[in-house]
């Protein structure tokens, strides 16, 4: 005669689905920890693209890397983003801004970052080339002492 203990009883599916949710909140958990991002690997792109920026002697050129700059600091879900203009930063995080506010609150290197982006919003905007790179300028030396006091 057999028992009700093993995997086929009412106690082993149970235990057997007890185990599977645990494992599978496992799973997700270092899921959760890439999908926050690192802030600094987002600033460290964010401020490349603000350099490329200010290097660039074309408007057009000029204006695509600060708005990838742009992008990498407020992240997909904030109303500056535009997919359209590329995300370098895409699969590093929720974006600097986010990251950063999630992992540390509203530090002063947030509201740094957070005027950068507001420069490099008007500055994708600019119609000549002069003012784009001296935004560029402004953006990249911003976020270059923002990685500094990180």
């Amino acid at each position: 005669m057999m028992t009700r203990g093993g995997c086929s009883g009412r106690r082993g599916v149970a235990g057997t689905a007890a185990l599977a949710c645990a494992v599978a909140w496992l799973l997700v958990q270092p899921g959760l920890a890439i999908a926050a991002g690192d802030p600094s690997v987002e600033l460290k792109t964010a401020t490349t693209h603000a350099g490329f920026a200010g290097k660039y002697e074309a408007l057009k050129e000029v204006t695509m890397h600060l708005h990838h700059t742009l992008n990498c600091l407020v992240g997909p879900q904030d109303k500056l983003f535009d997919a359209s203009a590329g995300n370098p930063c895409q699969g590093q995080g929720n974006g600097y801004l986010p990251d950063l506010k999630a992992a540390k609150g509203e530090t002063a290197a947030y509201y740094d970052a957070w005027w950068a982006a507001q420069i490099a919003g008007q500055a994708v905007s600019a119609t000549s080339l002069g003012e784009a790179k001296a935004a560029a300028r402004i953006v990249s030396t911003l976020l270059t002492e923002t990685a500094k006091a990180m």
